[in-house]
């Protein structure tokens, strides 16, 4: 499910793999996957595939008769949507998988209760499963797999018998301990608000035309990601789960050496070949501090854990971009968790 740089890559990835894909996109997005019932052509490690998916839909019925398993690739303000659309329709026969997820299987599973809904199987992912995009109306390109895509599932008691089932189609899967380690994993918010406010006056004057990772990571910079860093390793520390610091998560999941968040990045060929978005109203933005440090900051004021670093990259994002960055976002009415206990929320899990 989604058409964008992730839905088309993924579907042309596990058709090129060998399975039976269906590509579903919501009505209102219906001009996204024109003629991609057709030859595709898909760029994988420098050599052009063409493919043809089994069905391109907008119909959710026929989605959801076509497979069991629903691997949902849509930035994470379109998960409220999709939500809403298999809401009645999706069984607890399903399988539904959000890559990536921050936090998002948690808002899945309460509108789904909202809307008297089975609840299916729910889990995310904490980065998309390729480094991709998607180059032309009919072509996909991926730069990278994803060394180890973690995963969390819900309820975590099924998480062995599932993740199984979900390595033969993504065979770098490892498995969290439940989705909210996933979701407080994720590295995009923590990397991507601080980089671009900090990179701002660069990436209007170059409109991206510079190595985000490469060039802009700087010692200064790195400062101030560590700081966010440690702040979303606290808030983890509350729900009894140990996060290694982003530079070993970086390392850990493939992506360079061990050492400093510097040294790990510049050793990683596959991050220091990515250029900055061409500008900074960008989801790196918009999608990173409102579904990702904000929710956590969130969190952390709920569980008096300090996000003062959190709370200034919000402000200042905010006026950086001129918008409230905390009105179109993810909260924790939004997760139902607003009013729970902590033991209540890791009954949830």
């Amino acid at each position: 499910m989604g058409s964008g740089n992730t839905g088309l890559s993924t579907a042309l990835k596990l058709k090129h793999d060998g399975f039976d894909v269906c590509l579903f996109e919501l009505p209102s997005f219906s001009e996204s996957t024109i003629d991609l019932s057709n030859e595709l052509k898909l760029i994988l490690e420098g050599k052009d595939y063409y493919l043809t998916l089994d069905l391109v839909t907008n119909e959710i019925d026929k989605a959801l008769s076509f497979s069991k398993i629903i691997i949902l690739c849509v930035p994470a303000y379109a998960h409220k949507g999709f939500a809403k659309a298999l809401s009645n329709r999706v069984t607890k026969d399903h399988i539904v998988i959000l890559m990536p997820g921050t936090l998002g299987s948690l808002e899945f599973k309460n509108i789904l209760e909202q809307n008297n809904s089975e609840i299916p199987i729910l889990g995310e992912t904490d980065t998309s499963p390729y480094v991709c995009r998607r180059t032309g109306n009919k072509e996909a390109t991926i730069l990278g797999i994803v060394p180890s895509l973690g995963i969390g599932i819900m309820p975590k008691s099924q998480s062995d018998e599932y993740n199984e089932i979900l390595k033969n189609f993504f065979p770098t899967l490892s498995p969290y301990k439940d989705v909210l380690e996933c979701g407080l994993s994720s590295l995009n918010p923590v990397m991507h608000p601080a980089g671009v406010l900090l990179n701002s006056g660069r990436i209007e004057k170059s409109e991206g035309e510079f190595y985000f990772y490469k060039e802009g990571v700087t010692p200064s910079v790195s400062n101030v990601i560590n700081a966010v860093d440690k702040e979303r390793r606290n808030i983890a520390n509350i729900f009894d789960h140990n996060l290694p610091n982003i530079a070993d998560s970086f390392h850990q999941a493939g992506f360079g050496i061990k050492g400093n968040l510097e040294e790990t990045i510049s050793s990683s060929k596959m991050l220091t070949s990515l250029k900055a978005p061409g500008v900074v109203n960008h989801r790196w933005m918009t999608e990173d501090v409102s579904y990702g440090i904000y929710t956590w900051s969130l969190l952390g004021k709920k569980f008096e854990v300090p996000t003062e670093t959190m709370e200034n990259l919000i402000s200042l994002g905010s006026t950086l971009l001129n918008i409230d960055l905390t009105k179109e976002s993810r909260d924790l009415e939004d997760l139902g968790i607003s009013g729970l206990t902590l033991e209540e929320i890791k009954k949830i899990l």
